[in-house]
């Protein structure tokens, strides 16, 4: 009786851990154009034409799209956009521990947040028209370019270049703080959108590891890194 006991509590852990991460399991999807390289010069056929320009006193790229994309996370201490602030959806602060017990959102029923000062960390920080991507132009990013996975100064990460006009940004494969460290460095990103779940415990973000990208749900709690849009 004893071991039965131990199996089934086995079985039952099991099945709570995949539930817990199955936002975070990684496919490709028939919408967008992976590419692998071992250097961000290579991306087979894609011609990349790099065109920066400061707007609103942050430097961004126009890929064509909706909306411009910045060249580096916020608060980011370099140009290549690597590492940044590291926040839980919806607040502006970095935190020693990230949790559902510390989290100024979760469970709290949210609309989108793109733009609003209070909830939007990068409308707080850089301002001048500067926020955070809803999920519909995340997808847009997602399906309108090409990832490469690439290594770059010392971070690998996503060569993300404009099928429309070849210019590019890089997203770095920067972690996940899910309670006090910061894990997954180099082999997985996640990016937040502005966009909340229906569950009230949720948010859209970009997931992507050298498999695959994806817009999926994710605990609000977790410390997740933002890269800004601005409009046209």
């Amino acid at each position: 009786m004893k071991t039965k006991t131990l199996f089934l509590c086995g079985i039952l852990a099991l099945i709570t851990m995949t539930a817990t991460y199955a936002q975070d399991t990684f496919k490709d999807n028939k919408d967008i154009t992976l590419t692998r390289s071992a250097s961000n010069t290579n991306t087979q056929d894609i011609k990349i034409v790099p065109k920066r320009a400061m707007t609103g006193g942050q430097e961004g790229a126009d890929l064509g799209l909706s909306v411009l994309w910045a060249t580096s996370n916020i608060d980011a201490n370099n140009a290549g956009g690597y590492y940044g602030r590291i926040v839980a959806w919806g607040e502006l602060n970095e935190k020693s521990s990230y949790s559902q017990s510390n989290s100024e959102h979760y469970g709290r029923p949210r609309n989108d947040i793109s733009g609003y000062v209070d909830e939007d960390v990068a409308a707080r920080r850089w301002g001048n028209g500067w926020r955070l991507p809803t999920e519909k132009e995340m997808k847009e990013l997602r399906e309108k370019c090409v990832w490469t996975w690439s290594h770059e100064s010392g971070r690998d990460g996503y060569l993300v270049v404009s099928k429309i006009n070849g210019n590019y940004i890089f997203l770095p494969a920067v972690g996940i703080n899910r309670s006090n460290s910061i894990s997954e460095m180099n082999k997985r990103g996640y990016y937040w959108t502005s966009t909340p779940a229906g569950n009230n415990n949720s948010a859209y973000r970009l997931s992507f590891d050298e498999q695959g990208i994806n817009i999926l749900e994710g605990s609000r709690f977790e410390g997740c890194y933002v890269r800004a849009v601005r409009s046209k």
